[in-house]
């Protein structure tokens, strides 16, 4: 009967302390309750990337200008303007007319040249019969034998003149030259066109593929080399760089660095990085100016802490409080790298597993006991604090 009172007047007495009963309500401590609520992190280690953001310039991977190599008025253009080309499609087509004759008046040269070796080979054969009888003398053999060699030294002659002008026939069709995407014509029908004229007729690009001119700081360059030498980037031998199209830092076009100029801008002190990077979208334009991500150095397994969670003394040096084991805070005193992201890269100080307070320090005026729930939930922190 006694014991069947003393549960039931556990059950109703929620505060009041009753021997044998269980104490599982038991009202925090009048410090616990006065300790200040702070959200933390378990700090852990990652690669972190430092990353410096420079201007580049956008040029097509392979140019080439169309230009005349023969003299003469166009009668025709081929293609259209802002169109693929493919190499060897023909462009511009010049008034061919001069030119199959001049192919004409060459074979005809070939002709002669051929029927007057002939003679001269049969007027040796008889020189050489008539002076082993000693009809002739040596004089009259030598010129029959320089009269040969001048005979084929002719049809060489003009079978290069006839080479020459199939090759100037040809010419009058103008070709691509490579690949790529054919910009404006600079000459229509009636246009004359002429050799020795530096303008082009028109322009070829690819731009598949793209070249980026990336103006650096010449004290970057030997770093870079470094990395590349140490295996301290991500791709062996090769340097990784992101291209940020627009506004956005979420559009990002993969590069990779191919080499830098050999001379230092006198101006500016930059040396230039040229990269390559896939274009399938064409959404790389020549002439285009883009930011570009270059690293600067990559830290494996570095600790890094969110930038608010740093706070500096009178002196300016950085510390930030971590939790022990016992629920106490104490402010550790850090050196600082590279800030990466909004999150400070800790050189010395901090390691990983521990405990720092992300919110709430502005709460803690020295070390001693703070209750903590995770940075995640830090609105329900601020509310709290509010009330």
């Amino acid at each position: 009967m006694l014991f069947r009172k003393l549960s039931v007047l556990c059950g109703i007495l929620a505060v009041t302390v009753v021997p044998g009963c269980s104490d599982r309500r038991k009202p925090p401590s009048a410090t616990e309750a006065s300790a200040p609520l702070v959200s933390v992190m378990k700090l852990e280690k990652r690669t972190v990337t430092v990353w410096d953001e420079l201007p580049a310039r956008v040029s097509a991977f392979r140019t080439a200008e169309i230009r005349p190599q023969v003299n003469g008025l166009i009668v025709a253009r081929l293609f259209e303007e802002g169109s693929d080309v493919a190499r060897g499609q023909p462009l511009f087509q010049i008034d061919i007319a001069s030119f199959a004759a001049d192919v004409a008046s060459a074979e005809a040269g070939l002709q002669k040249a051929r029927a007057a070796l002939q003679q001269t080979e049969a007027d040796l054969e008889r020189a050489q019969v008539l002076r082993r009888s000693e009809s002739i003398t040596d004089q009259k053999l030598d010129q029959t034998v320089s009269q040969h060699a001048q005979a084929e030294a002719d049809l060489v002659q003009a079978d290069a003149a006839l080479k020459k002008a199939r090759l100037s026939l040809g010419l009058a069709t103008i070709k691509a030259p490579i690949d790529g995407q054919i910009g404006a014509a600079t000459a229509e029908q009636g246009t004359l066109a002429e050799a020795t004229n530096s303008m082009s007729l028109a322009t070829i690009q690819q731009i598949g593929k793209v070249h980026l001119d990336i103006r650096q700081p010449a004290s970057r360059l030997e770093h870079l080399r470094a990395m590349v030498r140490t295996g301290g980037l991500q791709q062996a031998g090769s340097i990784p760089i992101e291209i940020l199209i627009g506004e956005s830092d979420d559009d990002v076009i993969a590069a990779k660095a191919l080499f830098s100029d050999i001379s230092v801008d006198e101006g500016t002190g930059n040396v230039r990085l040229r990269a390559v990077a896939d274009n399938p979208d064409r959404r790389l334009l020549p002439g285009m100016f883009v930011r570009a991500r270059v690293p600067r150095g990559t830290y494996p397994d570095a600790v890094s802490v969110p930038q608010q969670t740093v706070v500096r003394n009178v002196l300016g040096v950085p510390s930030v409080y971590v939790v022990d084991g016992a629920g106490n805070a104490v402010a550790k005193p850090i050196q600082l790298g590279e800030l990466v992201g909004g999150n400070y890269i800790v050189r010395k100080g901090l390691k990983a597993g521990e405990r720092i307070v992300v919110e709430g320090q502005d709460k803690l005026v020295a070390s001693g006991p703070v209750r903590t729930v995770e940075f995640r939930i830090a609105e329900t922190v601020a509310t709290e604090q509010r009330y």
